[in-house]
């Protein structure tokens, strides 16, 4: 008995230090690694043709985030830490939202105006004005408050893949849509995403060619280095990641590195 209870303590404490050491490469391989989370819609009821997350939560996460003193940034300070400019402060995460909805202006920038969180929403420049969309007025209030970074979602929200065997076309959809906003806002844009997380190497390449200095996608596994500026990884939000523990879990520096290898 005693000698089983030696084995089993050894053991314990083996598997304590295996433990230790992989959460430490996990972590020092991740160090750098900014959770970002992606939004859609922002709305009281479920549309099922559109992810979406309800205003309610969405408060409850970003109070959350406040009031826990997480060091929320835009995206030059992403690319800072993805290439090694700055060093990466712990509890860091940044927020995002894509397409451009209305509701954003509605229900999530007065919530993020509340906190005090900066966040970058990615606008599809034909949809500027439409319905349901926002216009050229709510952008240009956003981007001037200094809260929000209003990125490109290309021109007509393609899927860039398809689209990259016209190079033309490729052209208008990433520099024609940078071009438009520029144009629109008064001032530099910098960031783009791609739509439905869709990405190439002629893609990143013409991305880079345009003037971007980073690009956006969803979380694209092994298919691009975790450092790639222009295929930089976010962690989908939606109504189911209403939990404290699940948000928590998301926003940790491991997450990403996890959901991977699957």
């Amino acid at each position: 008995m005693r000698n089983f209870k030696k084995i089993l303590a050894a053991s314990a404490a083996l598997f304590i230090i295996v433990l230790i050491a992989f959460f430490s490469y996990v972590g020092s391989r991740s160090a750098s690694v900014v959770p970002i989370l992606m939004y859609h819609s922002f709305q009281a009821e479920e549309d099922k043709s559109t992810p979406y997350i309800s205003v309610g939560i969405f408060t409850g996460q970003m109070e959350f985030l406040a009031k826990n003193r997480y060091n929320v940034v835009g995206p030059d300070k992403i690319i800072a830490y993805m290439t090694g400019i700055e060093k990466m402060p712990a509890k860091t995460v940044a927020i995002t939202a894509d397409d451009g909805y209305y509701n954003f202006y509605k229900n999530a920038y007065p919530i993020l105006k509340k906190y005090n969180l900066p966040a970058t929403i990615f606008m599809a420049t034909d949809k500027i004005g439409t319905k349901g969309y926002l216009g050229w007025k709510e952008l240009r209030e956003m981007s001037d408050s200094g809260l929000i970074t209003v990125g490109s979602h290309t021109r007509t929200h393609p899927w860039m893949p398809s689209v990259s065997v016209d190079e033309g076309k490729l052209w208008d959809e990433l520099a024609g849509s940078k071009e438009i906003l520029e144009k629109g806002l008064g001032k530099r844009v910098d960031y783009i995403c791609y739509p439905n997380g869709g990405f190439n190497d002629l893609t990143k390449e013409t991305a880079k060619r345009a003037g971007y200095k980073g690009a956006f996608t969803t979380n694209p596994a092994k298919k691009s280095a975790i450092n790639d500026i222009y295929a930089i990884r976010r962690i989908k939000m939606s109504s189911k990641s209403a939990s404290p523990l699940i948000l928590r879990g998301k926003i940790s520096r491991y997450y990403t590195w996890f959901k991977e290898r699957r």
